[in-house]
């Protein structure tokens, strides 16, 4: 048996399922662990591969951190898993030490990104710390961008054999199916412009994430603050974040700013957009990008590990500066002022998402991945 553990359920019905959902199909034992978390229940009851609930989040409750880990001891020496695959940070740590404990044979720590890269201090040592101890407790590592194995080999987190990108990187890539070109046709801009009471004709700028610092929100502001002018139609649509959170965010009227809150299905949103744009701080391989891309959007984000694996700057987007919002205008005004270049830039990203990060793709590759590290012989 193969079991994924990943602690947030949004995360997990929308990266891990289809991962495990192609083992079982390929007749490969698999499960996937998550927290049973009420307030989601939604995406709970919506995960519909073979499943189980657990509490193996970290916490800095000391108490909480052994009952958890011999939770997951217990459950480990008595179901004797061929594998465990451990995703994102946090989500790590207790899984793949119970792991270790219990001898299981084969750990995988799947690096989702390295959250240290924006802080500093205390928290940054710490967060570093963290990843450096889920490498050594893994028997190998999976990280989601070439970029971000560059720097956790540069930063001694984790020796360069040991730490491998799967394909192009990405965790399960983008269903295709899911987002067909016609999907993103004229028709369908107009349609979710009038749906959301946008000028048609207005130049359009998508942000997708919370309202937080590290992920460049105020940022963001600062720069569609310098764009603000009678001369053009021009809106800044979030999703993720509400119209309150823009107004405790910023100091100028947002009378150009649509916030939708949250959203589950993101397409028409895209559709409705020219650019999307994500100027954080630090970043793993970012979906909201990745999909933009797939979309056949021309996106805008920061220079930094992981948003760089999938700008590819001029041809599909423009990278600026992190933490520059005055460049980052400047990348808003260039794509605003030159239509063609959005669209050429546009079937680039379309071609991307289709060359590299295709699902089916991505799932072919992590089988190989298993083979690479011995796990074929432990399937079934």
């Amino acid at each position: 048996m193969i079991i994924h553990l990943i602690h947030y359920p949004v995360s997990a019905k929308k990266f891990v399922e289809p991962l495990v959902k192609f083992l079982v199909g390929d007749g490969i034992e698999a499960e996937l662990w998550t927290e049973n978390r009420e307030y989601l229940a939604d995406f709970v009851s919506a995960i519909d591969c073979p499943k189980r609930f657990s509490k193996f989040d970290l916490t800095t409750n000391p108490l909480k951190v052994l009952a958890r880990l011999a939770g997951l001891l217990s459950r480990f020496l008595k179901l004797k898993p061929a594998a465990i695959h451990t995703h994102q940070s946090r989500a790590a740590f207790i899984p793949l030490l119970a792991a270790a404990i219990a001898g299981v044979p084969v750990r995988i720590y799947h690096n989702h990104g390295i959250p240290y890269l924006g802080y500093r201090g205390i928290l940054r040592f710490l967060l570093w710390m963290l990843e450096f101890l889920n490498c050594r407790l893994a028997t190998s590592v999976i990280t989601v961008s070439k970029s971000i194995r560059s720097k956790m080999i540069q930063h001694h987190i984790v020796d360069g054999p040991k730490c491998q990108v799967v394909g192009e990187g990405s965790v399960c890539g983008i269903d295709l199916s899911e987002f067909s070109n016609e999907k993103f046709d004229k028709e369908h801009l107009m349609k979710n412009r009038r749906n959301l009471k946008i000028p048609i004709d207005a130049y359009v700028v998508l942000y997708v994430g919370r309202p937080f610092k590290r992920k460049g929100f105020y940022d963001l502001l600062c720069a569609w603050k310098r764009l603000t002018s009678s001369k053009y139609k021009q809106v800044l649509l979030i999703a993720g974040c509400t119209t309150k959170d823009v107004e405790l965010a910023s100091d100028f009227s947002a009378k150009d700013v649509i916030a939708v809150g949250y959203v589950k299905d993101l397409r028409p949103l895209y559709a409705a957009s020219d650019v999307v744009t994500l100027p954080s701080y630090h970043e793993g391989l970012p979906y909201s990008l990745l999909e933009a891309a797939a979309a056949a959007k021309p996106l805008v984000g920061s220079n930094v590990p992981g948003i760089d694996s999938v700008i590819l700057n001029n041809k599909n987007g423009l990278l600026v500066p992190v933490k520059n919002p005055s460049k980052l205008a400047d990348a808003f005004v260039l794509l605003r002022d030159n239509p063609d270049l959005r669209t050429r830039m546009g079937q680039t990203g379309r071609r991307l998402v289709e060359q590299h990060f295709d699902r089916k793709t991505c799932q072919k590759q992590l089988l190989d991945y298993y083979s690479r590290i011995g796990l074929n012989k432990y399937n079934g």
